[in-house]
């Protein structure tokens, strides 16, 4: 028995064998559940996360109730370094707290020069972090590691997104700048921070969602965010522990085993991979490579998979993870990841996971053998879904929107929005109305196609978010010399659709990508941000006579606020279609909130929305002007 006031000594001394480069006794199983443990415990959530004693005690507690094996202290690990920026923070009573990203921090080296580097024993939420840790310590004997927001990803905090991924193209010294000073000046001083405060500590993980493939590119990768986590690794006294371990997207990957590597590099301690991706290439795939290199393994288990599963769904994945995980000449290096348990996971689905892991550990194995993963499955939590972000179906390379009997000048114009040529596509759309050209065909025959084939070449996996964002500027740029024309003669649009993330999730990514779809396809979109309330949905589709609207949720504890949104706008009358989206929602989450579509991904969105509002298959549509 321990000493302390909490005793997890003996998954951690587990888990630390594993991170040790040794072998353990049994498989231990790690996890994300700060959210579900204040709601467990009936914590409002603007205490739990600003309080570090609450924040500490209230996790432990539920923890050690339910028998997990190692002390989760996982906050809102991508607001605290921008926060200390001078982000502002949206506070929430029953979700973690997020970065209200609608304004940005910095988007030039003049705001560099403005803002002051912080100091993590004075600035934001950055000491009750530290405080937390040492609680934490305090109370358990486990040295807990920092979590910090990894440089891309932070980058994408300061500057939001979509400005992140231009800049890389037009203004790459500055986002190397940019990057440079997030290292030396933010995330090395708190890392170290932290190893002060646990004394001699050395492992920080980094969380690096957005700096995960789709949302990037390989390239990208290589050049905008394995360099600096090399390079805060230096910084941070070159320990192997200085990690960012929860890239996903492998699935995504041209050579799979290269991009294993380029993990291990970061990780070197272990290779993680996760849900959705751990089910689509299938753990057998995982564990050859793994046995190849010799090197430790996590397996991954969803969230969603954890929320909406059933018990037996929960322990078949599981068993499965932990008998493939746990085989071979180096199975004895393997332990388990729960991704996250949210605000909205039943207690329940909690306790049917460590009991199902409890019962492998006992050799209680009744799916011995049985495989389910791997190309071509179906994961039951995905199911009427064609998996994450719809991406599936392989792209024949013929296009059916190019025309060998269009116009040249039509033709170039759609070559250049598919070489997101954003100074080309304009000037040949001009070129194009002193030759005649009427301003709807243009739109008809030019800037719309292209958008069609961008969405096939992104929906088989063969682009990016990043080059969807370039070829929807570029044809933005021409719909902008076009846009007076359009005005003058009223053109009117195929479709009003009104976009909204819904309230609680500051996330608007994919959002956005739809809505740049749906003005390439010729709908007039009206976008009312993040964090949206009902009522404000509701009044603004009143208002502008829309013919649809579409609701976005990433995280998994907001995806409940769609049905709410759903069910008011029932009550009040409105004879408008929703349809819903977003890496969490599928088709039978859909179903049963009564939607009236779900769209996997930017692409299909627009179909549902041209059946909605009427339009077919062959019908061209012109962009509205408004």
């Amino acid at each position: 028995m321990s000493n302390y006031e909490y005793d997890f000594s003996a998954g951690v001394e587990q888990y630390k064998k594993i991170i040790d480069g040794g072998e353990a006794d049994w498989i231990p199983v790690t996890t994300q559940m700060a959210e579900f443990c204040m709601a467990y415990g009936g914590h409002n959530g603007r205490e739990f996360f600003s309080n570090p004693e609450l924040f500490v005690r209230g996790s432990l507690d539920v923890q050690q109730e339910m028998g997990y094996h190692v002390p989760d202290m996982v906050w809102d690990v991508y607001s605290v370094e921008a926060e200390a920026l001078g982000g502002k923070m949206a506070w929430f009573d029953d979700l973690y707290p997020a970065l209200d990203n609608t304004e940005v921090i910095i988007n030039d080296e003049k705001d560099m020069a403005r803002i002051k580097a912080p100091d993590p024993f004075k600035t934001g939420r950055m000491p009750w972090v530290l405080e937390a840790l040492q609680i934490c310590h305090e109370l358990t004997g486990y040295k807990p590691f920092v979590h910090y927001c990894s440089p891309i990803n932070l980058a994408a905090q300061v500057m939001q997104f979509e400005n992140l991924i231009m800049a890389m193209t037009e203004r790459p010294k500055f986002v190397h700048k940019l990057m440079d000073w997030l290292v030396e000046e933010v995330l090395a001083p708190y890392i170290n921070a932290s190893f002060k405060v646990l004394g001699g500590h050395n492992i920080a993980n980094g969380k690096d969602a957005v700096g995960s493939l789709p949302f990037i590119t390989e390239d990208i990768l290589a050049e905008f965010s394995v360099p600096y986590l090399l390079k805060l690794r230096e910084l941070c006294g070159g320990h192997d522990g200085i990690r960012s371990d929860n890239w996903w997207g492998d699935s995504f990957a041209a050579d799979m085993d290269a991009y294993w590597d380029v993990k291990l590099q970061i990780t070197p301690q272990y290779l993680k991979v996760q849900d959705p991706d751990c089910f689509a290439i299938g753990t057998e795939r995982i564990r050859e490579y793994a046995d190849k290199r010799g090197c430790a393994l996590s397996f991954g288990v969803g969230t969603l998979l954890l929320q909406v599963g059933t018990k037996e769904e929960i322990t078949k994945r599981i068993h499965e993870y932990m008998e493939v995980g746990s085989r071979g000449p180096h199975g004895k290096k393997f332990f388990l990841y729960l991704c996250s348990f949210s605000a909205q996971t039943p207690p329940e689905n909690v306790r049917a996971a460590i009991e199902a892991v409890n019962m492998f550990n006992r050799g209680e194995r009744p799916y011995a053998g049985q495989i389910d993963t791997g190309p071509g499955a179906v994961a039951a939590e995905m199911a009427g879904g064609k998996g994450f972000m719809g991406i599936g179906s392989k792209y024949s390379g013929v296009s059916e929107f190019r025309k060998e009997d269009r116009k040249q000048i039509f033709k170039d114009i759609y070559q250049s929005v598919m070489d997101f040529d954003e100074q080309g596509c304009p000037e040949l759309v001009a070129k194009a109305l002193e030759d005649g050209e009427s301003a709807t065909d243009i739109l008809d025959e030019g800037l719309i196609p292209p958008m069609g084939e961008i969405g096939d070449l992104f929906a088989s996996g063969e682009l990016f978010v990043p080059e969807m964002l370039l070829a929807a500027r570029a044809m933005k740029a021409g719909l902008e010399i076009l846009r007076p024309i359009l005005t003058k003669v009223q053109t009117k649009p195929k479709g009003v659709v009104v976009m909204a993330t819904v309230f609680g999730d500051l996330h608007d990514i994919g959002k956005n990508l739809v809505g740049m779809m749906l003005e390439g396809a010729g709908f007039k979109v009206v976008d009312l941000g993040v964090n949206t309330k009902a009522e404000d949905i509701i009044a603004t589709a009143r208002e502008v006579n829309a013919d649809v609207i579409g609701l976005s949720a990433l995280l998994t504890t907001t995806m409940p606020f769609m049905k709410l949104i759903i069910e008011e706008i029932q009550r009040e009358g409105l004879d408008i279609p929703v349809i819903i989206g977003g890496a969490p929602v599928s088709q039978d989450f859909a179903n049963k909130v009564n939607a009236d579509g779900y769209g996997d991904n930017a692409p299909i969105a627009v179909e549902i929305c041209k059946k909605l509002v009427g339009i077919t298959g062959g019908e061209s549509a012109s962009a509205g002007a408004a």
